[in-house]
């Protein structure tokens, strides 16, 4: 299954692409840790910036504090540059010991043959697999082998406004919206609050173009049955798009902003528009959750999309913790990090404080999670999301939707000519 090719071709083929999730502070690496003696150091390169790079950083010192034969030195990189790094120093065997990876980044990395599979070390430290969400997990097995643990689940969700919407009169006293789920229901209830919100302000911030329309779009998909673009081969995927379903999904969309006006075109900062009281509900990923509820006085919700067409379904993406392959890695070392691994995901509690959805089962079932405020709201979505098809071309696949279906939002072709064009360059892509 697995195929080793030149780095300077996979650099080729990873530029990458930023992604709201990891925050846009900039990090600065570093190599410097003061090990306790005695201690193994166990090298961990991580993409995170902002609120989730101190929970990742409290997550390190419980685990280093915990015990005294391993020390986890946690090396915050530059998330840009982030996956080009990664690829070129595993490479050259001169990467981390750790590593986090989105999970829609392993299909690249395992194809490449820079991991090395967990189970192994994974008996030998405990970890217990049927611990964990199954559709997250799923995500992680390649030849029905372990290639990372999963961390958790971030989903695409919506966020209401709660003073809006009662303002509106939309909101039922046990604070669930009034609101029929089914695609007329759905759009009756941003009219109702276009015409009910005071002058000064609208129904749904929501970007014009870019990566959340892609993610909206996706849910709305998989909730018209679709499934995927490609199928679920590594190396040789064939093209399966639904072209029906994906048609009518963004057609559905694009009304919101030329036939409802629910959507102010252009919104030059739509998370502002939100937290500052001007837009009633967002759309966007459950990493705001931290950002909402540190704004002073602010009354919201935070909810699944509602689901509207056939069955549930929801964009999401996962943070995985994986292990690099070396020639000359150290045994002790590597169960180091995947003892930490485990010990990460028992503490996916503290995880969660980020607003993602722990990737275990039992911690989602614990007290700690259940006393977080909102995080129980969303966290059934885990069950459903419909995550990234599985293929080494993913990072150009998501490239050629997204400059398309803004081709659609934006008004400049219609769902159809949208479409035909991403038929062609993704079958260009693949079958290069």
């Amino acid at each position: 299954m697995r195929r080793r090719v030149g780095v300077s071709l996979c650099l080729l083929s990873l530029l990458f692409l930023l992604t709201a999730c990891s925050g846009l502070g900039q990090l600065v690496s570093g190599n410097s840790a003061n090990v306790p003696d005695g201690a193994k150091e166990i090298k961990m390169w991580n993409l995170f910036a902002g609120g989730d790079a101190e929970y990742m950083q409290n997550i390190v010192d419980e685990f280093n504090a915990s015990q005294n034969e391993f020390y986890v030195n946690n090396i915050q990189q530059e998330f840009e540059e982030y996956y080009t790094k990664l690829i070129t120093s595993l490479g050259a065997g001169k990467g981390p010991d750790i590593a986090i990876s989105h999970s829609h980044t392993l299909p690249e990395l395992v194809d490449l043959g820079i991991l090395q599979h967990l189970d192994g070390y994974a008996e030998e430290v405990g970890v217990q697999w049927d611990e964990f969400n199954t559709n997250i997990l799923d995500q992680t097995v390649f030849d029905n082998q372990h290639y990372a643990i999963p961390i958790d689940t971030h989903p695409h969700i919506m966020y209401v406004n709660n003073d809006l919407i009662d303002q509106a009169g939309l909101l039922n006293k046990d604070g669930t919206l009034k609101m029929e789920e089914t695609p007329e229901g759905f759009r009756a209830f941003f009219q109702t609050l276009k015409e009910k919100l005071p002058e000064n302000n609208f129904p749904l911030a929501f970007p014009t173009v870019g990566m959340d329309g892609y993610r909206q779009w996706w849910t709305f998909y998989t909730q018209l049955g679709g499934e995927n673009i490609v199928t679920d081969d590594l190396e040789n995927p064939s093209y399966v798009l639904d072209t029906a379903r994906a048609i009518e999904a963004a057609e559905y969309m694009q009304k919101f902003w030329y036939e409802d006006e629910v959507i102010p075109l252009n919104l030059a900062d739509f998370y502002s528009d939100f937290q500052s009281g001007k837009a009633a509900t967002i759309a966007t990923g459950v990493w705001s959750t931290g950002v909402w509820e540190s704004t002073e006085d602010f009354n919201f919700t935070a909810m699944p999309i509602p689901t509207i067409f056939g069955q549930k379904g929801a964009w999401g993406g996962s943070h995985t913790l994986v292990l690099p392959a070396y020639e000359d890695a150290d045994p002790e070392v590597q169960r180091g990090a995947v003892a930490f691994m485990d010990f990460a995901t028992d503490h996916g509690a503290k995880w969660a404080q980020a607003g993602h959805i722990p990737a275990k089962d039992t911690v989602v079932e614990s007290k700690e999670f259940k006393e977080m405020a909102y995080r129980e709201d969303y966290a059934q979505v885990a069950d459903y999301v419909n995550f990234s098809d599985r293929t080494i071309y993913y990072r150009g696949i998501n490239d050629i939707m997204i400059r398309n279906l803004d081709r659609i939002w934006t008004n400049e072709a219609t769902a159809e000519q949208a479409f035909q064009q991403i038929e062609k360059e993704v079958k260009e892509l693949i079958h290069d």
